[in-house]
């Protein structure tokens, strides 16, 4: 396409496409010249879209044209703010329709460049492609991500078992921002040596995103994978010395095997990136095996993820909501329900979001999933209120949902989508999230109380930094860590740490929840402290919408929030009958001179309401119940006397 622009303009857009082209390590590079009004694309992204240039002026053609129907809202939701200034960056997952014909899973990541006025002047960045792109790391020329998950899927097809090690550098940023970014280059080649020195022809190594390697072991056991771990990160604590200056390393660590065809290389890619970041997080270093740690057998748990993945990219087939009550404390009345999704199939049964959940939250197709929950609990949320006009829906929001520029965006669009109101819908943030940048987790929870949504600290009190998370972020409610709840029963020591803990939480936030709940007991010791709301198997477990309908809302026996009864009017024939058979039996054996012969009367007995009075005293009661009106119990009267004065017993014996 031959245009014509100016060159002061092009020379500008030359140069920084240039720049972006070496940082970008293999993407397709895009660079938008604002106040050009041109849009330069590198040539390997021309061919394969099939675009009509390498420059292309701004308006000539629609990106949002080329992706995926199901894509373009969010691309859009992300690339209006950017151009009316309000977003710095972006990292964006979408479908891309390629010239051939099909559509191809993009990852693009960019920035913006501000002009001297302080608008959006140059929008740029770079595309990956998901299944390939180049296939050498430039730094340290190993073979990348891409490759190892090519060499991995021939193997798996050809039957062939195999086993991966992942091996990470901790806070290599502080390298680079202390010596620089040559220096660290300088170490990652160091190690790219030692790790090829060590193996030999043992295995073939990778270097995937950051200051991470891959080991890809052809016929090894995982002990001895284990231990050329235990070696190599013996050698990065000795430290690797460049220029004269020794720098110690400390390693991550996650291994797993793969045995099984069912499984493509994506589901051993994510298995293998959750026991890295569980040696990362929690572990402080030490190898986890992926095929040890889980309450599956590994190679089974492998195909139900892989199954798993499967079902979200078929537009999260298999899944349903699910939700736990939470009863406020002590009232007993339930107040709302904690969302969480689960997945069901034919083959594997039934799996809990608590087994899946951790090991998909790293995988680009977790937002299709976190999408699925939040548009289904909401929808779900607004039949509720029809039945409970104050229900409060809790559902829990991950670190990678946070961390996206589009997340509350998203979120608004299906608040309106749904119609559900904001400030009954409470997001509970997970223990992960205190990773995020203290000002930026501030502002989050500062624009998502503009909105007047509520925000819930998960796992309080586990972690060194839980306390100083609750200081610094303006929150509405805690949920106390299950780990302080078990063993309270027993011993008066985990009884005293849990009161103050709750105590001190309460001097900062209105509301305590704690989950877990699982016996009377257990309800009647957390009673002492200042929780508000419970959670646990005592009351219920997680219960679908139509279950939660069936139990809460459709039947007579439960009180509405508002102390209504409802009776389904096909009972009522009967009940009356039994209304009129048990008064009858009540008045003959206890004669009003005796008083009433129990704490509940006849019409509480048949209705397990909550009532003290007289059994004639009370048949104002059913009268309303059994006409679908509150229930409003008469002022207190005389044991055997009705409402009206009258003696209870000899108007029954007159009749």
């Amino acid at each position: 396409m031959e245009i014509q622009m100016d060159p002061q303009y092009k020379q500008i857009l030359d140069d920084v496409f240039d720049a972006f082209t070496m940082l970008s390590s293999g993407g397709f590079v895009s660079l938008m010249h604002v106040e050009g009004g041109f849009t330069r694309y590198s040539r390997a992204a021309v061919e394969l879209f099939g675009l009509p240039g390498e420059y292309i002026p701004n308006g000539a053609m629609d990106w949002n044209d080329y992706l995926h129907p199901e894509d373009r809202r969010r691309y859009m939701d992300v690339m209006i703010p950017l151009l009316e200034g309000k977003t710095q960056t972006y990292d964006i997952t979408y479908r891309v329709h390629i010239k051939s014909g099909e559509y191809v899973n993009f990852r693009a990541v960019g920035a913006v460049l501000r002009g001297s006025d302080g608008k959006p002047s140059l929008i740029g960045g770079a595309m990956y492609n998901q299944g390939r792109t180049e296939n050498i790391d430039p730094v340290t020329v190993l073979p990348n991500r891409n490759t190892y998950l090519e060499d991995l899927s021939r193997r798996i097809a050809a039957g062939q078992s195999s086993v991966s090690l992942q091996i990470g550098i901790s806070r290599f940023s502080e390298i680079n921002q202390l010596h620089g970014y040559t220096y660290g280059n300088r170490i990652l080649q160091e190690i790219a040596w030692l790790l090829q020195d060590t193996v030999k022809d043992k295995a073939i190594v990778y270097r995937t995103d950051g200051a991470a390697f891959i080991l890809l072991f052809d016929d090894i056991s995982r002990d001895q994978a284990a231990a050329i771990y235990d070696h190599i990160r013996y050698c990065l604590q000795r430290g690797i010395e460049i220029n004269g200056i020794r720098t110690v390393l400390s390693s991550n660590g996650g291994l797993i095997s793969s045995y099984s065809t069912e499984v493509d290389a994506n589901t051993v890619w994510s298995c293998m990136n959750y026991a890295y970041e569980e040696s990362k997080q929690r572990r402080h270093g030490e190898l986890v095996d992926f095929n040890g740690s889980i309450n599956y057998e590994g190679t089974r748990f492998l195909e139900i993820i892989n199954a798993i993945r499967s079902s979200i990219l078929m537009g999260c087939k298999g899944f349903h909501m699910e939700y736990q009550p939470v009863i406020a404390s002590p009232s007993e009345h339930m107040n709302g329900a904690e969302a969480t999704v689960c997945w069901e199939d034919p083959r594997y049964g039934r799996v809990a979001a608590s087994d899946f959940l951790p090991v998909l939250e790293r995988d680009f197709i977790f937002e299709e999933l976190v999408d699925f929950i939040l548009r289904q609990s909401l929808s779900d949320g607004v039949r509720l209120l029809e039945k409970d006009p104050n229900f409060l829906l809790c559902v829990n929001a991950y670190r990678i949902q946070l961390e996206a520029d589009y997340f509350i965006d998203n979120l608004v669009y299906f608040l309106e989508e749904t119609g559900f109101p904001p400030h009954l819908l409470s997001l509970k943030i997970s223990s992960d999230c205190r990773w995020i940048d203290p000002d930026r987790m501030r502002h989050i929870i500062q624009t998502l109380h503009a909105k007047q949504i509520l925000i819930i600290i998960d796992d309080f009190g586990s972690g060194s930094d839980s306390i100083g998370f609750l200081k610094n972020a303006p929150v509405d409610a805690v949920c106390v860590a299950e780990s302080f709840i078990r063993g309270i029963e027993e011993s008066a020591r985990d009884r005293d740490i849990l009161e103050h803990l709750t105590r001190m939480a309460s001097t900062c936030v209105p509301h305590i929840n704690v989950k877990g709940v699982d016996s009377v007991s257990l309800r009647d010791i957390l009673r002492q402290f200042p929780v508000t709301t419970m959670q646990g198997r005592y009351y219920s477990a997680p219960l679908t919408y139509e279950q939660l309908v069936e139990k809460y809302y459709s039947s007579w026996l439960i009180p509405h929030q508002r102390g209504r009864r409802r009776i389904p009017a096909a009972s009522l024939p009967f009940l009356s009958m039994m209304f009129r058979r048990t008064l009858r039996i009540h008045t003959r054996r206890f004669p009003p001179e005796y008083g009433p012969p129990a704490p509940r009367c006849g019409t509480a007995q048949l209705f397990r309401v909550r009532c003290r009075r007289s059994t004639a005293g009370c048949a104002s009661s059913l009268h309303s119940a059994l006409h679908n009106l509150p229930v409003t119990c008469p002022p207190y009267c005389r044991p055997g006397q009705s409402p009206s004065g009258h003696d209870g017993y000899a108007d029954q014996r007159a009749k």
